[in-house]
């Protein structure tokens, strides 16, 4: 399994794997797959995320969510696309995007469904 997931991260600490594409595989790879929970429903620059498999489903197509979530008060925050995306374009757009900006930039993803302009 991927030695990155079911561990909590600074907000800052993790978009610095993503930003360098160490969360990911060039070819798809299940194991690579993982949800993003915070404890907000927009993060801060030193808030804390969990990031974990993601959401399951049981035979009752009920949500099933890693433990790790439930028993320390996280929710579910992004899917791993989401948040790829949106780095990956802010960076496309500015070599040099600060993590602040990057935040601000997966906030206004998760409330719009829309990239913003950077």
């Amino acid at each position: 399994m991927s030695m990155f997931k079911n561990k909590v991260y600074k907000i800052e600490d993790f978009i610095n794997l993503v930003k360098e594409k160490k969360e990911r595989l060039p070819n798809y790879d299940f194991e690579y797959c993982y949800a993003v929970y915070a404890k907000n429903d927009n993060v801060k620059i030193h808030d804390e995320v969990f990031i974990g498999n993601s959401i399951d489903f049981d035979e009752n197509d009920n949500e099933v969510y890693p433990e790790f979530v439930i028993t320390n008060g996280f929710h579910y925050f992004c899917s791993d696309q989401n948040i790829q995306d949106v780095v990956d374009l802010a960076i496309r757009q500015d070599a040099d995007v600060s993590n602040e900006k990057l935040i601000d930039a997966l906030n206004y993803y998760i409330d719009n469904d829309d990239f913003k302009d950077q």
